[in-house]
């Protein structure tokens, strides 16, 4: 005795499992959550995708001074920030994941010598 399966069944089946396989992929960590102190300036922000780039001095023990963009997940946070002013913040790091937060006003430097 043989079974037989009603295309109409079969496809929709086959659809679930690929869906379901695509959506299983965990994320990758690497232990606890690394924290590094960040010195710098909002250069830009992007409502949208809550990114605010900060033009930033060198973070020791993680990268060199650059410009970038960084995710911020605290909406109340993100909606403080204004372009031009300096902040300190603390970058999270988590596997491939990196946001900023505790996000901060600082006094603005003295001006450069020329």
């Amino acid at each position: 005795m043989s079974l037989k399966v009603h295309p109409i069944v079969t496809i929709p089946v086959a659809f679930a499992l690929l869906l379901g396989a695509c959506g299983s992929k965990t994320q990758e960590t690497s232990g606890p959550t690394k924290t590094y102190q960040l010195h710098g300036f909002i250069k830009a922000l992007d409502a949208d995708g809550r990114v605010a780039t900060i033009q930033h001095e060198a973070i020791p023990g993680f990268m060199g001074a650059m410009t970038m963009g960084y995710p911020v997940k605290d909406t109340s946070q993100f909606s403080k920030l204004s372009v031009g002013e300096p902040i300190t913040a603390t970058v999270y790091v988590n596997g491939d994941e990196m946001w900023v937060g505790n996000i901060q006003k600082a006094a603005a430097p003295p001006p450069s010598q020329p």
